[in-house]
């Protein structure tokens, strides 16, 4: 199965859609990290990718590896990636169509838009429209899976223009991947007959994440992705808490502070049922929020939600 452009630009959001969390085949981090790594720990985290579209971690650990000759920034979020060891991760239909209205699609030169996404059953169902003249609405369906190596699997079942059943349709349009794809990244798609694989590190908006894939399930109105091992044990957290993230280890940059042998956990001071954490504006989350110093010269911020900050109001 040799490298060759999707038939289909469909096929490409199914994909793209599915993998927010961006599965790539990684070394293991038991191997050498960088100097400068952080251990990366977070639970039950609405994670804002962008404004207006979030994705909801239940439990994950990893590595925040810095890029060659960075130090790991809260304020740049090109700095690192997050190479994840274990996750459960969570996206719902109506987050993945933000996240193709509102980023993939406004950077492609594409006539679709308008999209919108839901599930049946195992099965997830694209729809939107084709400008070509008129608008075209158009509908796809494809079911996922996970490949041995931890890559993501789409198998194409169909995919309907004005209801008619078409192959095909939109390769005769002319769309190319290198007009959807931001071909920068060199983004990889492996295609035979109507099976797709496609290992995704740089198609979303930074921090870059690596990992491997163990296996993908829709449950209701989300898409489930789980990395390594779904019942792994994670470090314990300098304070108990159901919401929070913990960074250990490495150097790490907020602000006028870098913080070496990093020891930091977030918490969220409002007690919501998940805490809503964005990168973008984690200043105004710390500025709502207050801290405490550990005897070990640890820190524990009290972090305000970030759907309860006044501007979200």
């Amino acid at each position: 199965m040799g490298l060759v452009k999707p038939k289909a630009f469909w096929l490409f959001t199914l994909l793209t859609l599915s993998t927010h969390i961006c599965t790539a085949q990684t070394s293991s981090v038991s191997g050498n990290l960088p100097a400068g790594a952080v251990y990366a720990q977070a639970q039950n985290i609405s994670f804002e990718v962008i404004d207006g579209v979030t994705l909801t971690v239940k439990r994950m650990n990893g590595f925040m590896v810095p890029r060659p000759g960075k130090v790991v920034s809260l304020d740049d979020k090109k700095s690192y990636t997050l190479q994840i060891v274990n996750a459960e991760a969570y996206v719902s239909a109506d987050n993945m169509a933000a996240l193709m209205n509102n980023y993939i699609l406004p950077h492609a030169q594409t006539p679709i838009h308008n999209v919108t996404v839901s599930f049946e059953g195992q099965t997830l169902v694209v729809k939107g429209y084709i400008k070509k003249g008129l608008d075209v609405p158009f509908e796809g369906k494809g079911t996922l899976s996970v490949t041995p190596d931890g890559n993501l699997h789409l198998h194409f079942t169909d995919v309907k223009a004005a209801g008619v059943l078409k192959k095909g349709l939109l390769d005769a349009l002319g769309i190319k991947l290198s007009s959807v794809a931001q071909p920068k990244h060199q983004p990889s798609f492996l295609i035979q007959g109507d099976d797709v694989t496609v290992a995704v590190m740089r198609l979303f908006p930074p921090p870059h994440i690596a990992g491997k894939l163990a296996s993908v399930h829709i449950e209701g109105d989300q898409l489930v992705e789980v990395f390594g091992q779904p019942d792994a044990t994670f470090k314990p957290v300098p304070v108990a808490s159901d919401r929070f993230i913990y960074l250990r280890g490495g150097t790490v940059a907020f602000g006028k502070l870098t913080m070496k042998d990093v020891d930091l956990e977030l918490i969220d001071k409002d007690a919501t049922k998940v805490f809503n954490f964005s990168l973008d504006h984690y200043r105004q989350q710390l500025e709502a929020g207050y801290s405490k110093s550990l005897p070990n010269l640890g820190l524990v911020v009290y972090v305000a939600d970030y759907t309860n900050l006044p501007q979200k109001k």
